[in-house]
């Protein structure tokens, strides 16, 4: 220890690039698992935890991988978290704001490699004074502490701890009290919240059914906010409802949630589908998509639900709107539109939309203004699920059935030349 102990005079330095080496040097000797008896026993620790309130990031950096570093280690995570270690912490994030969050990142960086040092930072309360920055009166703290939940949450062990302590069930209040407008910050907050949601609900390892019961208030709340004044605030609303119906136990919550919370959400998307801006289209169809797409397992009443909300956003109007977009000069948005339609065509509800608007053959067989190779592949995908349907025999005539067919044998790619033997139907 007498080489460490020599290096003292280098972590007081005035200067940062002293300061910098001294730091580096000894993230190589905690870097083999033998040197960290010696690391402990000569208390150089502390300067990697006092040094994080430097004023230069060079040294800050050079401590946070150091502690991130000992983390990796169970004599590590002791070091770290030992009652010096902890004592440090806490007066150092007592200094400022800033370095409070500093100190955070070590935490959380820790957290998400081992568990126990989510056990340790739980004992010493860290996670605790997590819950205590989502209910401080400063935004920044808000946000901040939203930051660390969102990454809190990519462990399994701490997205438990965090569930357990309550702190989802209160972020849900929140959102609800944001989107009744009770929450003067909602504009700065709210978009933080949706994204944490987002985030959540693309975990596959996270139960939707038993959080959104734990949790009752976020879904209606997402679905408020479909209507928000704030732009982005309303995008990210449309994308979480987009993610939820990507997923088998995210559809089974929509369709639990009571008419009048999600036929509402429904209906604007179905509205911004059809008269919103360019940019919103296109998530609006991706959405509606999604709404509309077969689940991979039998959910009972799926069927009865999805007709219910195909009425209430005026199924047939959106229809027509829809065919219309096939022959748009934007690919990306022929290719929604024909996504939209093909799952229409999954349901009789969508079946009889189709058939039962203008011109709708021409529309979807007319290949002029289809020249994009994925908007090809896409209407091809849409003429298939349409060939496909048990409700094709009873609604559409036989001269159509057999133009139906004829554009599916010619291939998807088909431009008047030959035809794609790969993609061919039988008769």
């Amino acid at each position: 220890s007498s080489g460490i102990n020599a290096e003292y005079g280098g972590f007081e330095h005035p200067s940062p690039l002293v300061k910098a080496l001294c730091l580096r040097q000894l993230h190589r000797a905690v870097q083999d698992r033998r040197n960290l008896k010696m690391v402990g026993e000569a208390g150089v620790m502390k300067y990697a935890i006092t040094l994080l309130a430097d004023e230069e990031l060079s040294v800050v950096k050079e401590c946070n991988r150091i502690l991130v570093t000992l983390a990796g280690y169970d004599e590590g995570i002791l070091i770290l978290f030992s009652d010096q270690g902890v004592k440090l912490m806490k007066e150092v994030m007592s200094y400022s704001d800033t370095i409070r969050y500093r100190v955070f990142d070590v935490i959380i960086d820790s957290i998400l490699i081992s568990d126990q040092a989510l056990e340790s930072a739980n004992s010493a309360s860290f996670t605790a004074k997590i819950l205590e920055d989502l209910e401080s009166p400063d935004i920044l703290l808000q946000l901040t502490a939203l930051e660390n939940v969102s990454r809190l949450s990519d462990s399994p062990t701490a997205y438990t701890t965090l569930r357990n302590m309550g702190i989802f069930k209160g972020i849900g209040t929140w959102l609800a009290s944001s989107s009744s407008g009770t929450n003067s910050d909602a504009s700065y907050t709210v978009p933080s919240v949706i994204k944490l949601f987002a985030k959540l609900a693309q975990k596959h390892n996270i139960d939707l059914n038993a959080f959104c019961a734990d949790c009752p208030r976020y879904v209606p709340a997402v679905c408020g906010l479909v209507n928000a004044n704030d732009f982005s605030i309303r995008l990210a609303c449309i994308d979480v409802i987009t993610l939820l119906n990507s997923r088998v136990d995210g559809k089974q919550v929509l369709l639990a949630q009571p008419s009048h919370v999600i036929m509402p959400a429904l209906q604007a998307i179905a509205r911004d589908a059809s008269r919103g801006t360019d940019d919103v289209k296109d998530r609006c169809l991706v959405a509606l998509a999604q709404t509309f797409s077969l689940p991979e397992v039998y959910i009972p009443d799926f069927e009865t639900h999805t007709e219910e909300w195909f009425r209430g956003c005026q199924g047939a109007a959106l229809t027509r709107e829809t065919l219309k977009l096939l022959s748009h000069p934007d690919p990306v948005r022929q290719c929604a539109a024909a996504s939209l339609l093909r799952n229409f065509a999954m349901h009789r509800y969508g079946i009889e939309a189709i058939v039962g608007a203008p011109g709708w053959t021409e529309r979807l067989l007319d290949r002029s203004y289809c020249v994009d190779r994925e908007a090809q592949t896409q209407r091809f995908a849409l003429v298939i699920a349409f060939r496909q349907s048990a409700f094709i025999q009873e609604l559409v005539d036989r001269d159509t059935q057999n133009k139906i067919t004829k554009f599916v044998n010619e291939g998807a790619h088909y431009r008047g030349g030959e035809t794609a033997p790969s993609a061919v139907l039988e008769l």
